[in-house]
């Protein structure tokens, strides 16, 4: 069970921080104008990156799981990037309407928050979906 939370917290880390990392860096590059190839579609680009860290998380939960030699990996999969974006909504929405920060003193806490949810919210997904293989099969009589 304490290994399912650490395959989870470890691939939300890394979903997180890659998902931090590329919404950096596509800022960074559409701060130079317009002008410049899919920087008016933030709005399309910010879902495809999501998508994308998903699937990788996906991919290496599943792997984790079935180093691990347990089941139902793909569950965890596939609920931990719901349990990711409903953390985010109900952080943001506590650090904007709760927390008295300036605006300065918002984006460190927004960028900590954004990885940490993730790390919970992929520890969550796995030890909710995964067991033991052992209590999947039945006794033999």
């Amino acid at each position: 069970m304490l290994l399912r939370a650490v395959v989870g917290a470890v691939t939300g880390a890394v979903a997180g921080g890659g998902f931090l990392v590329t919404l950096t860096l596509t800022t960074r590059y559409c701060n130079g104008g317009p002008s410049r190839a899919l920087c008016g579609e933030l709005l399309l680009v910010f879902p495809l990156q999501f998508l994308f860290w998903s699937v990788v998380a996906g991919m290496l939960l599943a792997a984790g799981f079935r180093f691990l030699r347990q089941r139902r990996g793909w569950y965890a999969a596939g609920a931990a990037p719901v349990l990711w974006v409903l953390l985010l909504v109900a952080t943001y929405y506590v650090i904007y309407e709760h927390l008295d920060l300036y605006q300065a003193e918002r984006g460190p806490v927004i960028t900590t928050a954004m990885v940490i949810t993730a790390c919970v919210a992929h520890a969550v997904a796995a030890l909710a979906a995964g067991r033991n293989a052992a209590q999947d099969q039945t006794p033999s009589a």
